[in-house]
């Protein structure tokens, strides 16, 4: 078995002739990803908009199997941790949410099935000037959505925000894979040419590349080609009360708050969700009998930011809370 050096690692491409190695101990991730394969039969085609009312946004020609890494290592390879995310047009005139994704990449080992701890993060933005900017929404998945484990799965969101017509959004999936067991996921790139180019990010800038906050890949010494991220979205019309009615009609104080926050509404929600920084859910309350006003007890959370997303019985909203 070679050993791949750190040098190889900053060059950051993965070529054809390392694609037989296995994964072992002294793997290194790669930040892109030569020429993989991935499942032919995926056709963007077969997806319709979930309600067939609004049109699907679509990235849809691929780069020959290239990708770029998008992944949650496991602790020893934390520095590697690397998210890619890529831009969309809400469509219509009116107000929609997405209602399922899908994405298609590739894996380089074993995948998803072998990695009983694996998943797959769902994270939305608003635009900030071309780049990735305030996070909107999250939603973990289990990694058995691949269900044949070839690196390309359907979301079914579970909610979101409601989604301005004609307005720039960002897109952001990865992996939660240890590599040991089951090697790397990369998103497949795409030469559609849609808005901006994909955006990346190496936090703690284990790939050397510099992008330790939202660049553009261009930046940050990916070999993926691009411009596009391979995805297809599909949305709702958002009916009846919208985001902004119930970002207006809902309220979180104090903010911050030490033990306690109270929730007030002026409607009728379903549920309240509190996820922290990485996507985990940490608390939940059912509001389906509450009244006007209720109390939250956060006593258990250590300090910090959290999103806290409150559910009404046809759209949700998203509020940053801080704990002290």
């Amino acid at each position: 078995m070679k050993t791949h050096t750190l040098t190889f690692v900053f060059c950051a491409v993965l070529t054809l002739s390392m694609l037989g190695q296995q994964i072992g101990e002294n793997s290194t991730p790669v930040a892109s990803s030569g020429v993989l394969s991935y499942n032919p039969n995926t056709t963007f085609s077969n997806l319709a908009s979930c309600n067939g009312t609004l049109p699907n946004y679509t990235n849809a020609i691929p780069n020959g199997g290239r990708g770029a890494a998008s992944q949650d290592f496991e602790i020893n390879f934390d520095a590697y941790d690397c998210l890619a995310a890529d831009d969309f047009e809400a469509p219509g005139s009116g107000e929609s949410t997405i209602c399922e994704v899908f994405i298609t990449g590739s894996l380089t080992e074993t995948g998803f099935a072998g990695d009983p701890g694996s998943g797959i993060v769902f994270k939305l933005f608003e635009d900030d000037g071309g780049l990735p900017g305030t996070l909107l929404y999250t939603e973990n998945f289990p990694g058995t959505v691949d269900a044949d484990n070839d690196g390309s799965f359907l979301l079914e969101l579970s909610g979101g925000p409601s989604l301005s017509g004609g307005t720039k959004y960002w897109l952001s999936v990865h992996a939660i894979l240890n590599i040991i067991l089951a090697g790397q996921w990369y998103w497949s790139t795409a030469s559609d040419g849609n808005g901006d180019i994909f955006a990346w990010q190496n936090p703690l800038d284990g790939f050397g590349g510099g992008c330790t906050t939202w660049s553009p890949y261009t930046n940050c010494g990916l070999s993926s080609d691009g411009p596009d991220l391979l995805m297809d979205i599909s949305f709702n019309e958002s009916l009846g009360i919208n985001s902004n009615s119930l970002e207006r009609a809902v309220k979180i104080y104090p903010n911050p708050a030490n033990k306690q926050f109270t929730l007030q509404t002026e409607v009728s929600l379903e549920k309240l969700t509190i996820y922290d920084l990485s996507g985990r859910m940490v608390n939940n309350v059912d509001l389906s009998e509450m009244k006007n006003e209720m109390t939250v007890n956060i006593s258990s959370l250590v300090s910090g930011i959290y999103m806290v997303r409150i559910e009404s019985d046809q759209v949700s909203i998203v509020k940053n809370l801080i704990k002290q």
